[in-house]
């Protein structure tokens, strides 16, 4: 295999590409990642893979770290240009759902810049009045998107905004907390704790994923204790 230069450039092109999906398949993840931000690693993918499609058409690989190694006479540029038209294809069509709300997701994570004409009807007063308002403009730069939303936005000003901004904000941008959730509760329930019950490993998790820092009071609880007297 090693004298197979055909191989050897398919082998060179397989790697770019996990590299490029192993760096897209970091990104989601973290706390706080939100779904407009996980389309926008999305989109930023797919852009990548034209830029690099569009070159290869030309018979360039300077994207492709280890392709541009090999011997340029013996690069097929047709064959990976068909490959990455195919895979950009798999992309939009795995996330075309997201389409369908990139609009108002670009309004709510942009909402100082969004021209309110362009909106839809019922959001048009509501970013007039936040674009116009000193205050919300300076909070808008200085904090992220759901703290913007949880502590400046009021629902009576800004129903629709709120209304809507809720149901994006509940949707999961990454699998982060899922799999926090289960690596804690591998930890809280083990064998040596196996009198754990149900209730108790409910709030154990609770505490152990939430967003709040909770500290325990030992003095209090101390306090509060009755030692048991030996008879």
């Amino acid at each position: 295999f090693l004298d197979d230069n055909f191989w050897l450039n398919n082998l060179a092109f397989l790697i770019d590409m996990t590299k490029c999906m192993a760096e897209l398949n970091v990104r989601p993840q973290g706390k706080y990642q939100l779904v407009y931000r996980l389309y926008e690693h999305i989109v930023t993918f797919i852009e990548k893979l034209k830029l690099v499609q569009k070159q290869m058409v030309q018979k360039k690989v300077t994207h492709c770290a280890i392709l541009s190694t090999r011997p340029v006479d013996t690069v097929q540029h047709e064959k990976y240009n068909e490959l990455l038209v195919k895979l950009i294809d798999d992309f939009q069509q795995r996330f075309q759902d997201f389409k369908k709300h990139n609009d108002f997701m670009k309004l709510l994570s942009n909402s100082l810049n969004v021209d309110p004409t362009d909106a839809a009807d019922k959001y048009q007063m509501e970013l007039i009045d936040l674009q116009n308002n000193c205050d919300l403009k300076r909070s808008f730069v200085e904090h992220d998107f759901l703290t913007f939303y949880k502590c400046y936005i009021s629902s009576e000003s800004y129903p629709n905004l709120t209304e809507d901004a809720k149901k994006f904000i509940a949707l999961f941008g990454s699998t982060y907390c899922g799999k926090q959730l289960f690596s804690r509760m591998k930890n809280t329930k083990t064998k040596s704790r196996s009198l754990l019950k149900d209730g108790r490993l409910t709030a154990s998790l609770r505490i152990a994923t939430s967003n709040v820092g909770v500290g325990a009071d030992i003095e209090y609880l101390y306090k509060r204790k009755q030692c048991q007297i030996s008879h």
